[in-house]
């Protein structure tokens, strides 16, 4: 003969379910960012071999190629146009080689060079672009990486000398910020370094006249993702106006909320201390009327 279970406990069991049920976990987010040993660079050609070839060295490489793939396949490189940085020590730079496809690259092609561009390792030689890239990395310690590529939005923005609006899309407001527009110098020379490391102290994503784009980020990734976020801006913008003659715009309010968000992500944002008619002035934009809503 089956028992019977009592209505009390069966109530009991249930009420034991609905709190167990109700939990969840945190999981904490991915650490992308290569760190270092701050004064612990190996010196020493045979040090500077052995940490070439380390695990985690080779393993930033594999990602590098990774990454000069994705650029390749999305049409943002053509030639052997595009380079791509990684920061590795105080005073090491993992770089791309001069004269290679983005989309053909191994890890042996990979270079090793320190703040001052000598080549430290390596069997190609390191891109001339590489000066910007450590231009931009000397002003700003927190520029970990940096990719420079010909994305053709960006770079026809660029050739315009027009800088896509802020306000208008959340992503590109978050994680790029406001958009720098360098003048155009000749690629790797000093005064291109110069100029476009003077631009990056504002800007994580800078627009190269007459050239392409450059970013910079904490790591690999967030480089290669602004790269994305500045092409997408610029091809929807671009195409919007084609749309209408009008475009709209957020209000400051708005707009300062995406700032909060950005500053909250870690990312510094010089447009958190401008007043409210500095914020939205999106005037310099030649091609469509800009409708600030509030």
């Amino acid at each position: 003969m089956n028992a019977i279970t009592p209505i009390r406990s069966v109530k009991k069991s249930k009420k034991n379910r609905e709190e167990q049920s109700n939990w969840k976990i945190t999981p904490e987010l991915p650490q992308l960012e290569f760190h270092w040993k701050k004064g612990e660079d190996p010196v020493t050609r045979e040090e500077v071999e052995l940490f070439f070839n380390s695990k985690p060295i080779k393993k930033l490489k594999k990602e590098i190629c990774s990454v000069g793939l994705r650029l390749w396949q999305k049409g943002f490189v053509d030639g052997n146009g595009g380079n791509i940085t990684v920061r590795v020590g105080d005073n090491l730079v993992l770089c791309t080689p001069t004269l290679i496809s983005k989309g053909a690259m191994k890890p042996k092609d990979i270079c090793l060079v320190d703040m001052d561009g000598n080549q430290k390792a390596g069997i190609r030689p390191r891109t001339s672009e590489v000066m910007t890239h450590l231009a931009v990395m000397k002003r700003m310690p927190s520029a970990k990486s940096c990719v420079h590529a010909h994305p053709p939005h960006g770079t026809a923005f660029a050739i315009a000398s027009i800088v896509p609006p802020t306000g208008v899309i959340p992503e590109a407001d978050i994680f790029l910020g406001q958009i720098g527009l360098a003048k155009y110098e000749t690629p790797g020379s000093p005064e291109n370094a110069q100029v476009i490391g003077e631009t990056a102290i504002d800007h994580q994503a800078v627009l190269m006249e007459n050239h392409g784009v450059i970013v910079w980020g904490s790591h690999l990734e967030d480089a290669y993702w602004k790269m994305e976020n500045v092409e997408a801006i610029c091809q929807t913008v671009a195409v919007a106006t084609i749309v209408s003659p009008e475009i709209s715009a957020v209000g400051v309010e708005k707009a300062r909320e995406m700032i909060a968000i950005r500053e909250k992500l870690g990312m510094y944002d010089k447009r958190s201390k401008w007043a409210d008619e500095e914020l939205l002035l999106n005037d310099f934009y030649k091609k469509a009327k800009i409708i600030n809503r509030r």
